[in-house]
């Protein structure tokens, strides 16, 4: 039995991302309690904001091919 995978489609993401920033921030500005609570809300869809703009950014073929540089390693024993 085969699962049928869904594409994630981040623009439509993105878009309801922006509206809900959007509307909490209006609704930060009606009061000081208000803006208290919605604060770390909006730092949270700010974020998810970033990453769904990272996903959607075009790869570039040295993004895709570059190597993860390791680091010194181990001194020497002496």
């Amino acid at each position: 039995m085969s699962k049928a995978y869904k594409v994630i489609e981040y623009d439509k993401l993105l878009d309801n991302v922006i509206q809900m920033i959007n509307l909490l921030e209006y609704d930060a500005m009606r009061g000081s309690g208000k803006c208290k609570l919605n604060a770390a809300n909006l730092v949270d869809l700010y974020q998810l904001k970033d990453r769904y703009e990272a996903a959607m950014a075009p790869k570039t073929k040295t993004e895709e091919e570059t190597p993860v540089k390791k680091g010194p390693g181990r001194p020497p024993k002496v």
